[in-house]
């Protein structure tokens, strides 16, 4: 399998008050019991346990310095729903992180 890179920008602040489900292009609601990056950090475990070294996982957290590594992200963060999910540089879900979709893109990128 190819190396697949996939980054998920979200937040630790607090939690939105607006549904994500139903702004959610990942086809997922979001727990309200668990942090963007406690979500991620379940999406990664997914991942590496059924694409293995394969995988390139990185969480950001969009208000910390770590986004200034990310420049052509910035621009488009007003436009979305956090949390947001790249996958090999290219913004593919937003508003949810659903484990099984995002596990799709990744198998058919890694073929």
């Amino acid at each position: 399998m190819k190396e697949v890179s996939v980054t998920v920008f979200g937040t630790n602040g607090p939690k939105p008050t607006l549904s994500c489900c139903e702004a959610s292009s990942a086809g997922a609601c979001c727990d309200p019991a668990k942090t963007m990056q406690e979500q991620g950090e379940e999406l990664k475990e997914k991942l590496v346990k059924n694409f293995g070294p394969a995988i390139q996982y990185t969480y950001v957290d969009v208000l910390s310095n770590e986004m200034k590594n990310y420049p052509e992200i910035a621009p488009i963060m007003v436009q979305v729903n956090l949390p947001l999910i790249v996958i090999n540089g290219q913004p593919r879900f937003q508003g949810g992180i659903s484990n099984d979709r995002i596990s799709e893109a990744v198998s058919e990128l890694g073929k």
